[in-house]
Formats: C-alpha cells, structure tokens, sequence
C-alpha cells in the first residue's frame, strides 16, 4: 500500500470470524522488501485493489484486474450497537458482509460476477489511502 507520504508499505493481513459484525479480530504483519519479494514469488491467486476514503469512516476498495468493475465500501465501529447505528448511504448497493462470495480469499481465487448493478461513487484526487 502507499502510505500518506508516499512511502511503499508491504502488509500480509488475515482477517478472523468473530462474535458479532463488529468484533472481528485481524492482525497485520508488516513485511520489508526481502520478505515481500519471497512472498511474490510464490505461487498465488492475486487480489489488488486500490482503497479510498471517502469519509464519515467509509472506506471503497476499487479491485483492479480480473475484479474490475466491483467496488467494496467498508466501515469499522467500536462495538456491534454503534455498527447497526450506522446509516447506510445511498450509494451501497447490497449488503454483503456475510456473503463469503465477497471475502478476499474467495474473490481472489473464484474471482467476481455481477449480481446488482453498477454504482459508481465519485473519489476526488487525493483521497487514496
């Protein structure tokens, strides 16, 4: 990832299955160019996306290659009760939290299919994250 200097920023994450919507644990390892190098090099299904804020704690994911098109909005909150709080604007689409068609694994290796329409949300330059 490119971090708000500029900076490359290598990362191998893994999210778990939690209690609730809220509550789901992820770690991050942080990896140096050797580490990542070694990573790349193996065999593997690729996911690449490109994550915008878009404020009010959103987050879009716009994947890039074979998963291009689709378009991911994300938000985290503190605790399950300020998670349902939360309005959903009008710009998502479908619910897909719980759709294992949606997780980065199986995005990665089954890839995508469109089952809504296109919605396309406006990013202004600079907003990458």
């Amino acid at each position: 990832m490119t971090a708000p200097d500029g900076s490359v920023v290598c990362k191998l994450g893994k999210k778990y299955p939690g209690a609730g919507l809220s509550s789901r644990p992820m770690t991050n390892i942080y990896l140096d160019a050797t580490e990542y190098g070694a990573l790349a090099a193996l065999p593997a299904a690729v996911l690449v996306k490109r994550r915008h804020d878009v404020g009010g704690g959103f987050a879009i994911d716009v994947f890039e290659g074979a998963l291009a098109g689709l378009m991911l909005a994300e938000i985290s909150a503190d605790d399950d009760a300020e998670l349902a709080a939360i309005v959903v604007p009008s710009w998502c689409a479908v619910e897909v939290t719980e759709d294992v068609a949606y997780a980065g694994g199986t995005l990665a290796i089954k890839g995508w299919h469109a089952t809504a329409a296109l919605h396309v949300v406006t990013i202004a330059e600079g907003d990458e994250r």
